[in-house]
């Protein structure tokens, strides 16, 4: 039998590509990202905040921050990954990396004073 036009160059056809495309990453997030992806972000340090106020990785991703101090002496710390940059001052920025090889929500903060405990802190989500 032949087909009709709509099975040939409709709709259909447009719908197939969408779903293969949702479908490659979430197959990727299952395998836990072996090569892991590249994520880069700029982290803006100020009087007790840091924007953004959450990064987001999946496991396996080699995550880069650029960490900019804006408004006096402040770092960038996150433990569970070892992260930890120098104090540094107004203006100044330094850049880190580190694989997110754990799952969860881990705190980035602060260590100058108590920065921390007046809310410079936020959130890394590795999935």
């Amino acid at each position: 039998q032949i087909p009709s036009s709509n099975e040939i160059g409709g709709q259909p056809d447009l719908q197939v590509p969408v779903a293969e495309e949702t479908a490659v990453p979430e197959a990727k997030a299952e395998n836990g990202l072996p090569a892991g992806r590249q994520v880069e972000v700029t982290v803006e340090g100020s009087q007790f905040k840091f924007l953004p106020a959450v990064i987001r990785a999946k496991k396996g991703d080699m995550v880069i921050v650029t960490f900019k101090s804006m408004g006096g002496m402040h770092d960038f710390m996150i433990d569970e990954f070892k992260v930890a940059t120098n104090q540094i001052g107004d203006g100044e920025e330094e850049e880190m990396e580190f694989v997110a090889d754990k799952i969860g929500t881990f705190e980035y903060y602060c260590s100058v004073g108590n920065h921390r405990a007046q809310g410079m802190k936020g959130k890394l989500i590795v999935e």
